[in-house]
Order: structure tokens, then sequence, then C-alpha cells
């Protein structure tokens, strides 16, 4: 792999980070690490909406990193439970939308 020298200033607690967690002459490599992982690797984060965690996991640019190796095992598992939550969500509604027909109906 070939080197080439940059110039650029951490913040402070980057800076912390690195020197405190870094072997002597590993620094400029654990950066370079940290940049190609943010840029390439798969992340994913909580989805939301109006009334908060929707108990999906989407696609994001920051989260958590899923290994190359099980990134499309984890896709389909993923796919498929968020169709899931997607029923009983849609099944949920309809019972909360029925429940009052039902009392109506006794004498």
């Amino acid at each position: 792999m070939s080197k080439i020298l940059h110039s650029f200033t951490l913040y402070e607690k980057a800076s912390e980070l690195i020197r405190t967690r870094s072997k002597n002459g590993e620094m400029s490599d654990n950066v370079s690490k940290a940049i190609i992982w943010f840029y390439t690797e798969p992340k994913w984060a909580k989805e939301y909406d109006e009334e908060g965690f929707t108990g999906k996991l989407i696609q994001s640019s920051h989260g958590v990193v899923i290994a190359p190796f099980e990134r499309k095992k984890m896709l389909e598992v993923i796919g498929q439970l968020n169709n899931q939550i997607d029923e009983l969500k849609a099944e949920s509604k309809a019972l909360k939308n029925n429940r009052f027909k039902f009392w109506k109906k006794l004498p």
C-alpha cells in the first residue's frame, strides 16, 4: 500500500483517543483505517418516525458496522423483519380500529 503525506488537525478528543489507544508508529495507520472504515463499510441505524423508534434498522452513514461477509445475509434478515414489523403494525391498527364494533353488537 502506498502512503501519501497529509497534514491536518484533529479535534482534541480525537487526538487523545489516537494517542492513548495506538502503539508507537501506528497512529497514522489507525487514522487511515478509521477513514477507510467510515467511507466504505455498511452502517445501520434505528429508523424513527413521528411516534419514535419503529423497530427497524435502515442503512445510514453512521451506526453499527456489519462485517462484509455477513452483509448479504443480514440484508435479507433485516428485510424480512422489517416486513413482519409492517404487517404487525397494520394488524394492530386494524384491531384498535375495530375493537369498539364488538361492544356495539352486544344487547
